[in-house]
């Protein structure tokens, strides 16, 4: 690239106005996406005894939107390398409405899973492009600031389900309608406001789009710029490798986080640690925790880096959950609340803060503007397989066999992803895209 280039330009550019919008409207599908997925918890604390469902259909609605999120990421990745970031960005909240709405007016089990599997195609898209598209747009010092917002996006929308299961439990079986229905409020907000977002620069630049290239220079405050060797040479990069690296750690990730994320408020019942609101409450305390731990992602991002953090954090999971499975192996019976609620809250703060937001933002980081949403849905679909794979096997497991045998299992893979952190990780802190693409 020339001195002159736009991407320089941007690179070397201070957070801007527009920069924070991009940013805002890119979240607010995290927002969704975490308030949809954690919500089925709650709701299910009425679902079940009110539509009668055993432990295999409960397990079967908690997954049904992360298998939409595998589709969709995987399909409207590709389509957003193919053909631009902006028209599908603009439209996936529309899908997103209609179906979170049909979701609270199921009349059954059956149009349940299917409506929320659909809705899971509005999240997959937004999954493939959030990233992507903050990424793009981000300056190289920031970059991991504004990234990091996106998790904590999540979290908030988690922590507000849980909150607003708490307050209209009193109110009856109706509740849960209204709690799977009320996403529907911001997606269409959100719809509104993206129809002003121009394309990404680096896609822009990636297909020499003058026409957007004018209107992002404009937007973002950029003078003077050219483009003409914004092209990167085709250096060899060892991307099986990096595909590898991102793509296990994100599986590694969901499978260790989404059991026990979705049922936190249903396991704690069953475990008989607390009456139904009373789980309601420890589980939005949990989902706070989660949204301070993000928060310290966000600022601390570009100072510690991704690489190492990722390694502590997946240790710090897995090593809270084995100290729960070798006291009641040693004990002889579950543990205390006192002991329960820190190693949860610690098992939290590590996924919130940590593996949470940095397999995704590395999948974001480690692959070229030219196939980086085709990645990005790549990485969603094979994480998600893993949130499948853990929000089916573990509440069934711990029905039948208790907790100590999962707590194990997550330690072995929490382990697993500190290895293979530890010994294919990048650290992509304070670099731009295009030197990561070298």
């Amino acid at each position: 690239m020339n001195e002159g280039s736009i991407l320089k330009k941007l690179d070397a550019s201070p957070i801007k106005r527009y920069h924070y919008f991009i940013t805002a409207l890119s979240d607010a599908g995290y927002f969704l996406d975490g308030y949809d997925l954690l919500v089925i918890g709650p709701a299910l604390l009425f679902i079940i005894p009110i539509l009668h469902i055993s432990v295999y259909i409960s397990a079967l609605i908690g997954v049904s939107t992360i298998i939409g999120q595998l589709v969709g990421g995987a399909f409207f990745g590709v389509l957003a390398d193919l053909n631009g970031r902006k028209s599908i960005y603009q439209w996936d909240m529309l899908i997103f409405a209609v179906f979170a709405i049909l979701s609270g007016l199921s009349q059954n089990a059956i149009e349940l899973i299917i409506f929320r599997t659909l809705l899971g195609l509005a999240i997959g898209a937004d999954y493939a492009l959030t990233l992507s598209i903050i990424g793009e747009y981000s300056p190289v010092k920031g970059r991991g600031k504004l990234l990091g917002t996106g998790l904590m996006s999540w979290w908030i929308g988690g922590a507000f389900a849980v909150f607003l299961g708490y307050l209209l439990y009193p109110y009856g079986s109706f509740s849960w309608r209204y709690l799977l229905a009320a996403g529907a409020i911001p997606a269409i907000i959100v719809l509104i406001l993206r129809r002003r977002v121009e394309e990404t620069p680096r896609f822009a630049v990636e297909k020499h789009n003058d026409g957007e290239i004018k209107d992002i220079e404009e937007k973002i405050g950029l003078d003077n710029v050219s483009y003409a060797n914004d092209a990167l040479d085709n250096i060899p990069v060892n991307y099986p490798k990096r595909a590898f690296f991102t793509f296990t750690s994100w599986f590694f990730n969901d499978l260790i986080f989404y059991g026990i994320g979705i049922y936190t408020s249903t396991l704690l019942l069953e475990l008989h640690y607390s009456t139904h609101r009373a789980s309601l409450s420890l589980t939005l305390y949990l989902y706070l925790i989660g949204v301070i731990a993000t928060v310290f992602f966000v600022f601390t991002a570009d100072i510690l880096g991704r690489k190492k953090w990722q390694e502590y954090t997946f240790l710090a999971q897995g090593l809270s959950l084995l100290i729960l499975a070798l006291y009641a192996i040693i004990i002889g019976r579950a543990p205390p609340l006192l002991l329960l609620f820190p190693m949860f809250a610690i098992f939290y703060f590590a996924n919130a803060g940590g593996t949470g937001e940095t397999t995704g933002i590395f999948v974001s980081e480690l692959f070229p503007t030219r196939i980086r949403t085709t990645a990005m849905g790549a990485g969603t679909a094979i994480s998600r397989v893993g949130a499948i794979i853990s929000a089916i096997v573990f509440p069934i497991t711990v029905n039948i066999y208790g907790p100590i045998p999962m707590e194990i299992l997550l330690f072995i893979i929490g382990l697993l992803g500190f290895l293979i952190t530890y010994f294919l990780g990048i650290e992509t802190k304070n670099k731009s895209l295009e030197s990561l693409d070298r």
